[in-house]
């Protein structure tokens, strides 16, 4: 019989650490920041049992204590809309809450303090050039968004701009500007930032949305390298990335804990990306690790990661869906890393299908996840259930869930 459920205790006391930002209650970026941190997480946590408690069996939901301070800094991807402002300059920033009004970001409490320095002096540079905002309504203009990422571990940052398609003859003056702007920024101690290119993404569509399908470098590299866990990682422009600084420490350890003594054992690595998961499956001694992963820029990174860390007679990349990846059944471990929608019916019938023996469900979304653990309940019993805290300030977790196959 499983244990009955019991309410979690009463929130922690308030504290006074609660960051402040001059763009909190405008912008949309977070709506949690005026909240005690250790408030944030008790409620999280209890959000997430209320909600999976039919699916769990019983089973507690662990989760990290809160760190003495309020998390900050700990974002590392800028994505940032480029509007018109009054007299059509350009005006960067962040999205209001529930608007496309952008709010021009001049301190942020959640992102790294160098891409927000960079994220101003890039607004300047589109200024200077006098570079044409997009205007979703009437279809004119070039600039729809200014993007980068950062490998925390390495220092390493690629920048980008989002345009329409077509000719852009100032592609590499931009690209030198928005280098040299890159070249002094503030950066966490010990690893300093170091720009290695410039990426064009180069959008078709007629809304707003703020990345392209084509990517094409204008100066240096199209991809960062992050050097986590031991590993090298490259991150193209068009993959898949966890944003937050810490993620090796907050997500990846519990779950390859989570997934006990792999070696000799047969893993399928679902939504895969760049072959984070499975990458780390395969130095821990796992027999075979398949890579399954739709995006074509991912699948070129997971093969390149594979074989720079001499993992390639491990690890093979199967380019599909999900849904309709080819594979062998029965493997012993499966990890599958959904979008916020989640495994969907489609995905649950494929895992339905292998018959994993046991099952990693890394969610993003906590009711996506209560709908894939239905799903899956016929077949697969909980036997852990972890929460991750990955967008401190916000709303949102990460969830790891390992299922074992009922006899």
């Amino acid at each position: 019989m499983p244990a009955p459920w019991k309410p979690r205790p009463q929130p922690p006391p308030p504290t006074t650490d609660t960051p402040r930002c001059r763009h909190f209650g405008t912008c949309g970026g977070c709506s949690l920041l005026d909240q005690p941190y250790a408030w944030q997480l008790h409620d999280k946590v209890e959000a997430a049992e209320v909600l999976l408690r039919p699916a769990l069996g019983g089973e507690p939901i662990a989760h990290d204590p809160p760190p003495p301070h309020s998390p900050q800094h700990f974002r590392t991807k800028l994505l940032y809309p480029i509007r018109a402002a009054r007299g059509g300059q350009p005006v960067v920033g962040i999205y209001a809450a529930g608007s496309h009004d952008v709010v021009q970001i001049d301190e942020c409490r959640t992102q790294d303090l160098g891409l927000t320095a960079w994220g101003r002096a890039a607004q300047q540079v589109l200024r200077e050039l006098r570079l044409v905002p997009f205007d979703e309504r009437s279809g004119r203009g070039t600039m729809r968004a200014l993007w980068a990422r950062l490998a925390a571990g390495s220092g390493e940052l690629l920048l980008g701009v989002t345009t329409t398609p077509g000719e852009f003859p100032r592609g590499a003056e931009l690209a030198d500007a928005l280098l040299a702007a890159a070249a002094r920024l503030p950066h966490h101690p010990g690893t300093p930032t170091r720009a290695v290119g410039v990426v064009r993404s180069i959008s078709d569509r007629p809304d707003a949305f703020l990345f392209g399908d084509r990517q094409v470098p204008l100066r240096g590299r199209d991809a960062c390298e992050d050097r986590v866990s031991g590993l090298r990682l490259r991150i193209s422009a068009g993959s898949f990335y966890q944003v937050h600084r810490l993620a090796d420490v907050l997500l990846y350890r519990p779950a390859m804990a989570l997934c006990g003594d792999v070696r000799g054992q047969r893993v399928v690595d679902g939504y895969g990306g760049i072959g984070a998961f499975g990458l780390r499956l395969a130095r821990a001694g796992a027999a075979s690790v398949v890579v399954v992963e739709d995006n074509a820029a991912a699948c070129r990174d997971a093969e390149w990661n594979a074989r720079q860390n001499g993992l390639g007679a491990q690890v093979s990349v199967v380019r599909a869906p999900f849904a309709n990846a080819a594979f062998a059944a029965e493997p012993d471990l499966m990890v599958v890393d959904p979008p916020r929608s989640g495994l969907q019916a489609d995905g649950v019938a494929r895992v339905l299908a292998a018959k994993p023996r046991r099952l990693l469900h890394v969610a993003c979304s906590v009711e996506s996840l209560r709908d894939d653990l239905r799903g899956l309940g016929a077949a697969y019993r909980v036997v852990a259930a972890r929460l991750v805290d990955l967008f401190p300030h916000t709303p949102h977790v990460e969830m790891l869930v390992l299922l074992e196959r009922r006899a």
